[in-house]
């Protein structure tokens, strides 16, 4: 196999396939992009949407929101505002349910798009068989269809990472001014997206860096590209991450902590599910709910990819590699471990899965032919189950249905504080028909929380709980959590008086077969198909009795 081709011609042929993928990956990723009916459950694009209504374009531009860049913060409320013209809606540029279902289209696009880098990197590095397979397994991957239906920035971000690898591979063919301008806004665009995307950085810096060492061109010109792409992010970022500069001390008040939350020095209740977790293995486990079976063939994929190229010497092999493996060796060893950071890492482990699969084609084929159709119809059986999920009713609003339905006007209603609280507001009703209260079940656990949870389970009606956020993670810790984690077995087993009424869940599935997915990074499941369940007070235990109950 060579490692790098001059040129590559698509036939006909190859544009057709080419043509039956895209459509493949639209309609997996522009389907129901409006899942949730405009209720925003992603508390990133509650901070996305927010930060795009507050702006005013020209007279108050700062999202004053720091966690992200500016870039798709300006993309979204400057196509709004064209909507607004078109539609004569004004309302468009500012509610949040508009700006989220903007956002999410933008999402599934850039994730579309992103299949014409992987097959241009597949060619280069690999082959055209590759490179065709990993444009239909990356259409078929899951965490790609499902990062398409949320207005974040991995989309995006996924995009601008092949298409910098791919340009540093170019680079290092024939580096040009041209190609140092076109790579450097690219890059700015990625840090603009996220000050993150600065990691970006790393392939086009490796091609220059091996063009410097082999001195294959002057030096000096070599530093020179260096500078123009860097000019060139800079100014791009700079364009649409003004208020990093502005409002500096608020951007470094915003970096401090984001840092201290992914490293884990700032102790936050959403990343309590990883106090127990194993770096590296943890990320790796979720691989295959990610990528599904694919995950072991794509690892396996990678390691002998690695050990071929090492003994080959292949050095360009490394620019390819540069980003996936330092960038895996970055977020693998941090506390926080949402799968969101592992989806720029996708395409990669794709392609080199891919090419695994090809090479044990040609040389073993009745083998290599089995593996490989097993491989593709696994991988679309696990999409068209995840994609289930967006063919039915979202489950928090089904299960709010059911409360309007069934739980009369004025009954007391506990739920869960750092969650969505049910009901939600609806045609068929509002919350504020009931008596709610958020249950501060994240307080530390003491003598005083069993009184606290018996006084107020005496007076309820009835408790819900719309994702496993809470409970899937404080019962797997008791030494901090000890009386939660009896609270939460003694609700789920009837002890304290409440019988479950109702149950709404909506696992990925496929032809009756169901995959259930709670041992699942939490982030997978607890946005677009949480479990949520309702519990009836059908005892009336006093407060006694149900401290009583609670000590044991």
């Amino acid at each position: 196999m060579k490692m790098l081709k001059k040129k590559h011609v698509i036939d006909k042929r190859t544009k057709l396939i080419l043509a039956c993928i895209l459509l493949i990956a639209a309609v997996l990723r522009f389907y129901n992009v409006n899942w949730d009916n405009g209720n925003l459950f992603h508390p990133d694009e509650r901070n996305i949407a927010n930060a795009v209504s507050t702006i005013n374009l020209f007279t108050q531009m700062d999202p004053k929101f720091y966690a992200y860049g500016g870039f798709l913060i300006y993309l979204y409320k400057f196509t709004a505002e064209i909507l607004v013209v078109i539609f004569s809606n004004p309302s468009i540029s500012h509610d949040w349910g508009w700006i989220n279902v903007i956002g999410r289209s933008y999402s599934a696009f850039f994730s579309v798009l992103t299949i014409f880098p992987i097959y241009f990197l597949g060619v280069k590095v690999f082959s055209r068989n590759a490179a065709l397979l990993s444009c239909l397994l990356f259409a078929l991957t899951v965490s790609s269809i499902q990062t398409a239906h949320f207005s974040t920035t991995e989309s995006l971000l996924t995009l601008i990472t092949v298409l910098t690898t791919y340009l540093s591979l170019i680079i290092f063919e024939k580096p040009s001014n041209k190609l140092a301008i076109i790579t450097g806004l690219i890059l700015g665009i990625g840090i603009a997206t996220k000050t993150t995307g600065i990691v970006f950085f790393l392939s086009p810096m490796i091609s220059l860096g091996i063009i410097f060492y082999k001195e294959t061109i002057p030096r000096f010109k070599t530093i020179s590209y260096l500078v123009i792409m860097a000019a060139c992010a800079f100014l791009i970022f700079s364009m649409f991450s003004p208020f990093t500069f502005l409002n500096w001390v608020k951007f470094l008040e915003s970096m401090r902590y984001e840092n201290g939350v992914v490293l884990g020095t700032n102790q936050v209740v959403y990343t309590l599910q990883f106090s127990h977790t194993i770096p590296y293995i943890f990320q790796i486990k979720n691989l295959f709910w990610q990528l599904g079976l694919f995950a072991g063939i794509a690892l396996i994929g990678t390691a002998v990819t690695i050990f071929q190229k090492i003994k080959e010497r292949k050095i360009t092999f490394f620019i390819f590699l540069s980003f996936p493996l330092v960038y895996f060796l970055y977020i693998g060893s941090w506390y926080t471990k949402f799968n969101r950071y592992v989806v720029p890492l996708l395409p990669f482990l794709i392609l080199l899965g891919s090419n695994l699969l090809i090479y044990l084609l040609l040389r073993y084929r009745v083998a290599g032919r089995l593996l490989l159709t097993l491989t593709i119809g696994a991988t679309i059986l696990w999409a068209l189950a995840f994609f289930s999920i967006y063919t039915q009713k979202q489950t928090r609003i089904a299960a709010s249905e059911w409360i309007y339905k069934h739980v009369p006007v004025g009954k007391f209603i506990l739920s869960e504080h750092w969650d969505e609280g049910l009901p939600i507001p609806l045609p068929q009703g509002n919350p504020s028909s009931y008596r709610q209260l958020s249950l501060a079940i994240y307080e530390p656990d003491n003598e005083e929380k069993i009184d606290y949870y018996a006084n107020n389970l005496s007076e309820a009606d009835y408790v819900t709980i719309n994702s496993r956020r809470l409970y899937g993670t404080l019962l797997y810790l008791p030494e901090k959590y000890p009386i939660t984690k009896r609270y939460y077995e003694y609700l789920f087993s009837g002890k304290l008086g409440y019988e479950k009424v109702a149950e709404f869940s909506s696992y990925p599935s496929f032809l009756g077969v169901t995959i259930p997915d709670d041992l699942s990074e939490e982030t997978f499941q607890v946005y677009d198909h949480p479990k949520a369940l309702i519990f009836k007070n059908t005892k009336h235990f006093t407060f006694i009795r149900l401290q009583q109950i609670l000590q044991k």
